[in-house]
């Protein structure tokens, strides 16, 4: 018998059957539309007669969870929302956070819940939540592959009616358990970034972030351009790293090895660690770049300290940006010139394509968001180009000198 049904339990067999069914609705194992097993297999799977089974399935049909079609089976029309969660033992409000008893949940998976850039996503996708009347439950993987399948399962159980996940996978490929999620239907969307075109996925575009890194280091008269990123021959490697090589090219230069630099420690707390390793390594160099794009803000933190600790000037001998605009980027000794993410959008649009797709939706699949360059003193920009510069068309080239910017100004205002 199945575990889900007791025998010896005061409520009626037929009762069981229909709430585990419901139960496995909820969590998307089966998926709308999806047609519900033979009445003699799931009298099988449940060791019920099928007696049981037809006045179970008639009891979800009367309240519109199942529809039945002559000849051909029955079928989920609905997910209903979860059950409320008991109250805490001796009373109180509700368990569940950020929402009132009969409230449908969601739940968001983030790698560390310390995590400057991700914990910007969650707070929109909170917002966002709340105000389409869902609760939003967080959970953290530790920056553990396994719990964060764990933390999969364990929302699946609790019945939350969709995910946003920020995956610890270094493969950038499902794994087994959000292959399962994507098998069954059950709505989903990630925010940390993953192959496939067929994986919903809402991020900032990388490719056109380090595009715009380039091109400004390469404006601000820079030619001996360094990178650094996660892994050598990481799919985040390469994409991190290609919009970069491009300004590179299209400016007639190439990145020289020597310059490359990967991560030395694994996990995004010691980002900033391995970015002051890497710092201290380029500070003993004979032959140095005189810029350098970062995977992400934490990094470019560490590799400005290390290279303030040895005497290298930031920006006068090295010029640094980095990725993301975290809190801290404008706060550093040296305030940091960054290419943003939009986590705010990020965040929202990953929980409206959840909501989209619970409605029978179908939202783009990948979504990519424009990132900004941030210009602030570590790039070595002059006073007055440290705003904030939204990416421009491709074929646009910003002004280099004051003269070219007035030509440009005139033959704006000049009449058509």
């Amino acid at each position: 018998m199945s575990s889900s049904i007791d025998p010896g339990s005061a409520t009626p067999l037929y009762q069981q059957v229909a709430a585990d069914l419901r139960q496995r609705i909820v969590a998307g194992v089966l998926p709308v539309g999806a047609r519900v097993p033979p009445h003699r297999e799931l009298a099988r799977h449940y060791d019920v007669s099928l007696i049981t089974i037809n006045k179970a399935l008639a009891g979800l049909v009367s309240e519109g969870v199942l529809h039945s079609r002559v000849g051909r089976g029955t079928f989920v029309a609905v997910r209903p929302a979860p059950p409320a969660l008991p109250a805490p033992a001796g009373g109180g409000a509700d368990a569940r956070p950020h929402t009132g008893s009969g409230a449908p949940m969601l739940g968001f998976v983030l790698r560390d819940l310390s995590s400057p850039f991700f914990s910007l996503v969650a707070h929109a996708a909170l917002q966002r939540a709340d105000a389409a009347g869902y609760g939003l439950l967080f959970s953290s993987s530790l920056n553990r592959l396994d719990r964060e399948e764990e933390q999969i399962r364990r929302f699946l159980d609790l019945g939350v009616q969709g995910l946003v996940i920020a995956s610890m996978s270094r493969t950038y490929r499902l794994s087994e358990p959000m292959q399962a999620l994507q098998d069954a239907g059950i709505p989903f969307v990630m925010v940390s970034f993953i192959e496939g075109e067929d994986v919903p996925f809402v991020g900032g575009d990388l490719h056109d972030a380090g595009y715009l890194a380039g091109r400004h280091l390469i404006e601000v008269g820079r030619r001996r351009l360094g990178y650094v990123g996660d892994r050598f021959g990481s799919t985040m490697f390469e994409l991190r790293s290609s919009g970069y090589r491009k300004a590179a090219r299209e400016a007639g230069l190439s990145i020289d090895d020597r310059f490359v630099f990967e991560y030395p420690y694994e996990g995004e707390w010691n980002d900033y660690r391995s970015g002051r390793t890497i710092g201290e390594h380029v500070a003993a160099m004979a032959e140095r770049p005189d810029a350098i794009y970062v995977h992400n803000d934490l990094g470019a933190l560490g590799l400005m300290d290390g290279l303030l600790a040895h005497g290298i000037r930031v920006p006068e001998d090295i010029a640094v940006v980095g990725l993301d605009d975290i809190e801290l980027a404008a706060r550093a000794s040296i305030p940091l010139t960054t290419v943003r993410q939009p986590t705010d959008r990020i965040g929202a649009l990953a929980v409206e394509t959840v909501l989209a797709r619970l409605r029978g939706e179908h939202p783009p699949t990948r979504q990519l968001l424009a990132p900004e360059l941030i210009v602030r003193r570590s790039c070595g920009a002059p006073a007055a180009a440290r705003t904030v510069d939204a990416r421009p068309a491709p074929h646009y080239r910003r002004p280099r000198s004051l003269a070219e910017r007035a030509a440009l100004a005139t033959a704006a205002e000049a009449p058509s």
